[in-house]
């Protein structure tokens, strides 16, 4: 008999809804996805089998209205590929030129503080807050990624754990530091990155791990790891991840290393196309492919 399931989800940056709220809007778009890919699998999912870590409260003190989102959901949710008109805008001119500066920028730190605009500049000083661990703040959100690893693992349980953005590294940083707290403790069977900033020279100087080399900059509790990155991405500037964490493979500790790009996150959100909202990554046909062969193993 196979040991249970266990999919934990790490939401990205910015206030997020309160959690019940938050959580069914993820398992909503999840389910979709797999309706799409294998729908006999999207049945025999159960919400025991999904945990939200829910951190963005602990970091900015607020939540956000799920009503902001809600349209955009539900558009998604209705219509789950790309019109011509979205990929015409995710492959604009206006989009590629933002996108070089922003690499430019990462490569250029002088530079792109010169070419930040606020809404940017605020979001550097968050990354910062957490990259430095301010008050402890960083180390508080990942002891809550930390317990549920550990109740899975104690449990017997299989574990998927899917990082969106910021929460892409809080992931990768705990499974670094259980890698050398508690070495025996488990393995995440999958590591799903979404949209993921991993690759950026901000975040690469300040994971845990940085400065030290081969095994030891790397977590050893990963076995399979999927990077995905929607076209058109500001965050995830580096698209493909393997460049920088491709060496685990070469060094046994990992099975294998993916990088899945190419394809469209339509996601319309209150401010417009969101290429980055993690609903739409989530009702992605890639994305649920991946999900639904690891359910299935």
């Amino acid at each position: 008999m196979s040991r249970p399931a266990r999919i934990i989800f790490l939401p990205g940056m910015k206030p997020k809804p309160p959690p019940e709220v938050h959580m069914r809007e993820i398992c909503r778009c999840l389910r979709a996805g797999l309706e799409r890919v294998s729908p006999e699998t999207a049945r025999a999912l159960s919400d025991e089998c999904l945990t939200l870590v829910s951190w963005t409260f602990l970091f900015y003190g607020q939540h956000r209205d799920i009503e902001l989102d809600r349209p955009g959901i539900e558009r998604v949710l209705a219509v789950p590929d790309p019109s011509p008109d979205d990929i015409k805008e995710i492959e604009s001119l206006a989009i590629r030129v933002t996108r070089m500066l922003r690499v430019l920028g990462d490569a250029l730190p002088f530079f792109g503080r010169l070419i930040a605009k606020k809404r940017m500049r605020l979001t550097i000083a968050e990354a910062h807050r957490y990259l430095q661990d301010r008050r402890g703040v960083a180390t508080a959100i990942r002891g809550l990624l930390r317990d549920v690893l550990l109740e899975a693992w104690t449990a017997g349980e299989r574990v998927l754990l899917i990082g969106h953005s910021l929460g892409s590294v809080i992931a990768y940083d705990t499974l670094w530091e259980l890698s050398r707290d508690e070495p025996e403790s488990g393995q995440v069977e999958l590591f799903v990155t979404l949209g993921s900033p991993l690759g950026t020279r901000m975040i690469l100087k300040g994971l845990c791990g940085a400065g030290r080399h081969g095994r030891d900059f790397y977590p050893t509790n990963i076995v399979r790891w999927q990077n995905f990155s929607a076209r058109g991405e500001l965050t995830a500037l580096h698209p493909e991840l393997k460049p920088f964490f491709g060496e685990m493979v070469d060094l046994g500790l990992l099975e294998s290393f993916q990088d899945v790009t190419g394809f469209y996150n339509h996601f319309r959100g209150s401010d417009g196309l969101d290429v980055h909202m993690s609903y739409g990554y989530l009702i992605n046909r890639a994305v649920a492919e991946s999900v639904a062969d690891w359910l299935e193993l």
